[in-house]
């Protein structure tokens, strides 16, 4: 594609992005293309189409972008955008503040980026077949109550509170905790139960931990998604069989977390636009995904869900800032 055609796309995208109206050549030159004809850019528009970046609503319509016109805009065109270093110090100190818990962390993310994108926010964490224990901490929550989190394969994590002796103080529940990992390090949940306990573990301690791996080889992907309300105020979602058909995918996790888990990058972005997403039911939709880590491991995905229209820069850009921030505070709450 020459120059000006990229140009002649860009600004279609942009408009129709903002107005939802499809985009004339009287428009494109008042706004954007003062030094070309209206007859010029009628050309362009045209041979766009043929091309298969743009349609026509109808013979006396301006243009709207296709599936590939997005494409060739994400893959092209699309600007570099930050965020705004006042609304990137707010989100901050919302993460900063954060409960200390796994889904709490997860939740927040998922209504941050819901509200910073205007769409819905997807948020998977860690799923496997096997739970095998890697590392577990205790933490005094109060006299005779401490909170229990272990860590298996995957980064898949359980917290409970759990009762101990209340004479213990923090150092003697971290001895404990070093004494449980180096103990049951790498051992499944049928593993630990045929080992003896080591001596000084209080059983109800062992036992939540068995438990909680048990739980981790039995849970699905955790889904959460925040923002359904969003999709309502779009145009493209004003029919209501159209609406509900992504709202039942939505609300389907196993099928949303394999859709989810088999798109998601492991470094980097995907944008999956329209047709190009393999569940017809999401195919009047863009998928935009990164993954998020906690230290050096994988934890899970996020992702944003909206009309092929989205501002695919600043939610790209705002996807980026979520996933670092949700890292940085699970990577907190491990350590």
């Amino acid at each position: 594609m020459d120059q000006r055609k990229e140009r002649i796309l860009g600004a279609v995208v942009s408009d129709y992005t903002e107005t939802v109206v499809p985009v004339g050549s009287h428009a494109l030159a008042a706004r954007y293309f003062l030094e070309l004809s209206s007859a010029t850019i009628r050309n362009e528009l045209s041979e766009l189409v043929d091309d298969g970046f743009l349609t026509q609503p109808h013979a006396s319509a301006g243009r709207i972008p296709t599936d590939l016109g997005y494409r060739y805009f994400v893959d092209f065109l699309l600007p570099q955008e930050i965020v705004e270093p006042p609304l990137r110090r707010q989100i901050r100190q919302s993460f900063d503040a954060a409960a200390p818990d796994v889904e709490s962390i997860l939740e927040l993310a998922a209504a941050t980026l819901s509200h910073l994108s205007d769409n819905v926010a997807l948020v998977t964490g860690p799923s496997h077949t096997e739970a095998r224990l890697l590392h577990v901490e205790l933490v005094l929550a109060r006299p005779g109550q401490a909170l229990l989190i272990a860590v298996a394969n995957g980064n898949s994590v359980h917290q409970r509170v759990v009762e101990v002796d209340e004479r213990l103080d923090q150092e003697a529940l971290s001895q404990m905790a070093s004494l449980l990992s180096s103990h049951y390090a790498g051992l499944s949940a049928a593993a630990i139960e045929a080992l003896p306990q080591p001596q000084g573990a209080p059983s109800g301690v062992v036992e939540e931990l068995v438990r909680g791996l048990r739980q981790m080889e039995t849970r699905a992907s955790l889904v959460i998604h925040d923002g359904v309300r969003n999709l309502v105020r779009n145009p493209e979602f004003e029919d209501p069989n159209r609406l509900r058909t992504v709202l039942e995918v939505l609300e389907a996790q196993r099928i949303l977390a394999a859709v989810v888990s088999e798109l998601a990058p492991r470094v980097g972005m995907q944008v999956v636009i329209g047709h190009e997403n393999r569940l017809q039911e999401l195919q009047d939709c863009s998928l935009v995904l990164t993954s998020y880590r906690a230290g050096d491991q994988l934890w899970g995905t996020l992702g944003v869900v909206g009309p092929t229209r989205i501002r695919y820069g600043r939610v790209a850009a705002r996807l980026q800032l979520v996933s670092q921030l949700t890292g940085e505070a699970l990577s907190r709450l491990l350590t």
